[in-house]
């Protein structure tokens, strides 16, 4: 293999997918390094653990290879749901005090990769632990952990030409990071954030008051930001804490919600009113699983068919409406079960509701101005 036509040895390294053998054809000479190393350390995975942290830090530390680095990946794992752990659940403060310290030495370092484009973090309630046994972490420290990790990429990214950030699992703070409102020049263009469901958290908190606000991760108004993305992929998020209204991305084109709750009342800080600050940059608009809240049954209902109609008068500048069938729903608030169906709404609403939605549609769809 060391004497083969440089036309045949790229053909082998492009059809070699596996770590391991990529890391072998690296040893054989100059020539598959030469080749190998751009594809290897494109990207950069971190598992949960103080060895796999301390070797990214020592990756990051060595030049030749942190020039190849576009993307960071943080505990991934793939076809894994989350199940956030018991209150009873014990951790060495030692080891996870170390595995924190490594993990922020790591994520500190990205300011040294001239090319990194994209990051991903991925929350899980458990980390490696040094003797390779996965160690299932208490609530405390998950959540330490977790603004440790926030922490110290906003610290990178005051300085890292990176693009993309994607935050899976989060827990939302009530209010604001200093470190978040602090980076009033971020240089994302497109963020992600995947956050824990209202049920998830308080099952885990024992409280149904802690939601977090949606804006605590967002970053300050800039005009770099083109795509927003706020998903609770395992059950509905509402926050009486969220505060929106000082936010505005003026280059705003994309902007997904995935399983969101509206407020019962249109206000200049919740969702709704958010999404038309953007009207003059909003192209595409995408709603899955969303639903209103309504905060007792005896409230009348913010119906959908209105926020349809005011969107449709507004938004003039969409060129893309992605609503699928279970989005325009309706919610209650259960002292015991958390956000609930309601399950009194007429016939008659459903009715203007789709209507609204299809007329909505439809003016997309022909590029009109409703008057």
């Amino acid at each position: 293999m060391r004497d083969l036509p440089i036309e045949l040895i790229c053909a082998v390294v492009q059809n070699v997918s596996a770590t391991a053998d990529l890391l072998h054809l690296r040893s054989v000479n100059w020539t598959y390094r030469e080749l190998v190393t751009p594809r290897i350390f494109s990207k950069l995975y971190i598992k949960n653990s103080i060895q796999s942290a301390q070797n990214c830090h020592q990756i990051i530390g060595v030049a030749s290879l942190a020039a190849h680095v576009r993307e960071v990946i943080y505990d991934s794992r793939d076809n894994e749901r989350l199940q956030l752990p018991p209150h009873n659940t014990g951790n060495d403060a030692l080891e996870v005090s170390e595995l924190e310290e490594a993990l922020t030495e790591a994520f500190c370092g990205i300011t040294s990769l001239p090319r990194l484009e994209r990051v991903m973090l991925n929350f899980w309630p458990s980390f490696l632990s040094q003797s390779g046994r996965e160690v299932p972490e208490s609530p405390f420290w998950f959540t330490n952990r977790q603004l440790a990790v926030l922490h110290a990429v906003h610290h990178g990214m005051q300085t890292s030409r990176m693009n993309t950030l994607t935050l899976n699992n989060v827990i939302l703070p009530a209010t604001c990071h200093d470190f978040v409102a602090s980076l009033t020049e971020s240089p994302l263009s497109h963020l992600s954030i995947s956050v824990v469901s209202n049920a998830e958290v308080s099952t885990w908190s024992g409280s149904k008051n802690v939601n977090g606000s949606l804006g605590a991760l967002l970053p300050p108004s800039n005009s770099t930001l083109k795509s927003l993305v706020l998903r609770s992929p395992q059950g509905l998020y509402h926050s009486l804490t969220t505060r929106l209204s000082s936010l505005h991305y003026p280059s705003l084109e994309s902007l997904v919600l995935e399983n969101i709750v509206f407020d019962q009342m249109p206000s200049t800080d919740g969702v709704e009113d958010f999404i038309l600050c953007h009207k003059d940059t909003l192209q595409r608009l995408e709603l899955r699983s969303c639903a209103c809240h309504i905060p007792n049954s005896s409230t009348d209902v913010r119906r959908w068919s209105f926020i349809w109609q005011r969107w449709a008068s507004e938004l003039t500048g969409l060129r893309e409406l992605i609503v699928n069938n279970g989005c325009h729903e309706y919610v209650l608030f259960d002292a015991d079960r958390g956000y609930i169906s309601h399950g009194v709404v007429s016939p008659t609403v459903v009715e203007d509701d789709s209507s609204s939605l299809q007329a909505f549609k439809d003016t997309i769809a022909v590029g009109q101005v409703v008057v």
